[in-house]
């Protein structure tokens, strides 16, 4: 398998189109399938799909898409590491936040980003919980803020914050609790909203066993939404009450729009961390950008920024 060819299947899977893919790399569109054919042959099996309407991945395709993306931006970054002085900060890092994350972090974090490492080509994605694992593990992202549900063998993970989680109602609301914490009975008692459980890694896994451990049961499901936006959204309109962190609601919170109440129960928490691959080199920029991720978490904790949050990895292989 050469690195030409990985190059030219994501050329054809980003285009839709062999002629459109031969245009783009400036090669014969006859090149360009032999070297497909070649590349399936090699593998034994059958990676795009055409027809009337351009080309497709099949399944098969789409399991190599992540992988050849990983191969060829792994390249890309040896490519610059060897360029390079052993001590200059350089290269690309594509970090990847939950969206449970990245109302918080992303934004603080770019401006550290540009602040501090300009000459590092940096890319923030935010993820739905259930791509994540994925992506890391073939190399299309570098580091991700994760729990600590990632299989070790292949996942590195330093914890960086430990953040309770609260029950979160409508101020319209008629049957909610009287002010105040509120037991995880209570929290339960009424149909909940909650994201559905292949992409609750961050939030819902967290909730489902803490209650699994009480031996509560929620009373029903309201609604299961993969969008942290829409969810906040329908807690507000009164389709439910949810369960999630502060720090993810803080605003709504300040503002009125929604009404918060901790939970007295010690498992409803949940610590994030650096994930990064033990497969993969740690390059300057990686290693600097996980750096400064540390920092940009303790600072937003210590300043209150980060609501309900508190800081633990002030010995971390990625601290100062």
């Amino acid at each position: 398998m050469e690195l030409r060819q990985l190059k030219y299947f994501l050329a054809i899977v980003e285009n839709k189109s062999l002629s459109r893919a031969a245009e783009h790399l400036h090669v014969a569109q006859s090149a360009l399938s032999k070297q497909l054919a070649e590349l399936e042959s090699e593998l034994g099996v059958q990676l795009l799909s055409r027809s009337r309407n351009g080309v497709a991945t099949t399944e098969a395709g789409r399991v190599f898409h992540e992988y050849a993306q990983g191969i060829t931006k792994q390249v890309s970054d040896a490519r610059a590491a060897v360029l390079r002085s052993s001590e200059t900060v350089v290269g690309s890092v594509l970090a990847a936040l939950p969206q449970s994350v990245a109302a918080t972090l992303a934004l603080p974090l770019m401006r550290a980003v540009a602040r501090r490492h300009p000459d590092i080509q940096f890319q923030l994605n935010e993820e739905l919980t259930g791509n994540m694992a994925e992506q890391l593990l073939v190399g299309r992202v570098d580091v991700a803020i994760f729990t600590d549900t990632m299989p070790s063998r292949d996942i590195a993970f330093t914890p960086l914050v430990e953040e309770a989680f609260v029950l979160m109602h409508s101020p319209q609301d008629a049957q909610a609790p009287a002010p105040g914490d509120v037991s995880l009975g209570q929290a339960v008692a009424r149909p909940l909203v909650l994201p559905s459980p292949q992409h609750g890694h961050c939030t819902r896994w967290i909730v489902d066993e803490a209650l699994r451990r009480a031996g509560h049961a929620p009373q029903g499901i309201a609604a299961e939404i993969n969008s942290v936006y829409v969810l906040k959204s329908a807690v507000e309109a009164g389709i439910g009450p949810t369960i999630m962190p502060l720090g993810l609601a803080q605003r709504e919170v300040e503002d009125g729009r929604l009404v918060a109440h901790r939970i007295a129960a010690p498992d409803m928490v949940r610590v994030l961390g650096l994930c990064v691959s033990r497969h993969l080199p740690t390059t300057n920029a990686k290693l600097a950008i996980c750096r400064l991720i540390g920092n940009v978490v303790r600072d937003l904790c210590e300043s209150g920024q980060w609501s309900g949050a508190r800081y633990l990895a002030s010995d971390a292989p990625f601290g100062r």
